[in-house]
């Protein structure tokens, strides 16, 4: 049934081309008012061997040899086919179809009767270059086609392929996400039994996200919103008041959609690689949505954990964002001092 479909567009083309061709004596020989059948079946049956030749070529030669790279038996193949066609069926049919004509014209057998007509042999050369040229039409259209087809093919594997490396990051993000996220919650443990259990509540909600959210193309930015203010306060309950925490988000939220778990990701990060027990820490967040973009921005204080070399989360953020919008597509720009690391992120975004 697929193999139907690939060839049903080439075959509308081909069942097109004949139709005209077939119909196009009758339009040429209508005159006044009548039409001349005589000449009509003459030009029919000079051209059925043509139509002989396209079938055989197109069904059986071209997929049962040309196909399969048997060259020399397709090029046997098809001067046999050609010398029979215009070699002993053409003089045939062109002979009688003749007769037919002129008995049609003048109401009489034409003379000679039997014989084929004069200069057979100059025509016969014309019919074999023609011969060739239909051949190579229908090859020619063939493999068009085919080519496009096998583009369509390609597309769809590099698709599956781009998607299932995507699936393969977003697997990623959650394991290393609930690692860091555990984690803070063991230390709450010993600390404060209070704190860790409303970490757990917090926590809960973050994983009705993940389950929920996480595994759908693209998300509203209002639930990746929800998300991220679900992590600070996680964060809040493990630091309280050490860190000076800014959030600046638009209210109402813009109704434009954005891939699951990508912005949190460096929130995550900030909060690290970015607090420092010894002295005084920060982390301020920004985003702003206009034009079809979005513009995120994570400012934190550098931590002692903090590392030049990136980490996994940026690495697959890196990767995951190269996947959605291509290496032009979005903008991820990095910024590092002694005391500052900011990350700023630009996205295509549509309602």
């Amino acid at each position: 049934m697929n193999r139907f479909k690939g060839n049903r567009l080439p075959n509308l083309v081909y069942a097109i081309v004949w139709l005209v061709v077939f119909m196009l004596p009758v339009g040429v020989h209508y005159q006044s008012g009548e039409l001349s059948w005589g000449r009509v079946w003459l030009f029919w049956m000079r051209v059925v061997p043509f139509f002989v030749l396209f079938v055989v070529n197109n069904c059986v030669l071209v997929p049962r040899l040309m196909s399969r790279r048997r060259w020399g038996w397709y090029v046997a193949a098809l001067v046999a086919t050609i010398f029979v066609l215009f070699s002993v069926v053409q003089p045939f049919l062109a002979h009688n179809a003749l007769e037919q004509a002129i008995t049609r014209e003048i109401g009489a057998p034409p003379p000679m009767h039997g014989k084929p007509p004069m200069g057979r042999m100059p025509m016969m050369l014309n019919d074999w270059l023609v011969a060739v040229l239909v051949v190579g039409f229908n090859v020619a259209i063939r493999y068009i086609f085919k080519s496009i087809r096998d583009e369509e093919q390609i597309r769809e594997l590099e698709a599956h392929r781009l998607q299932a490396e995507l699936n393969y990051l977003k697997a990623q993000i959650n394991p290393h996400f609930f690692m860091n996220t555990l984690n803070n919650i063991h230390a709450l443990i010993d600390i404060d039994s209070e704190k860790a259990k409303e970490s757990v509540i917090e926590l809960s909600k973050i994983m009705r996200y993940v389950l929920y959210e996480a595994d759908k193309s693209d998300i509203m930015l209002s639930r990746e919103v929800v998300l991220i203010e679900n992590y600070i306060s996680l964060m809040r309950i493990r630091f309280s008041d050490e860190i000076d925490i800014r959030v600046a988000l638009p209210d109402p939220v813009p109704e434009v959609r954005v891939p699951p778990m990508l912005l949190v990701t460096l929130v995550e990060n900030a909060f690290k690689h970015g607090i420092s027990y010894r002295r005084d820490s920060f982390i301020h967040i920004s985003l702003a949505v206009a034009e079809g973009r979005l513009a995120y921005r994570v400012e934190n204080s550098v931590g002692e954990t903090a590392t030049e070399k990136p980490g996994v989360g940026m690495e697959n953020m890196r990767k995951r964002l190269g996947l959605l919008f291509g290496e032009q597509g979005y903008a991820l720009i990095v910024r590092r001092t002694m005391e500052k690391h900011s990350v700023t992120l630009e996205i295509p975004v549509q309602q």
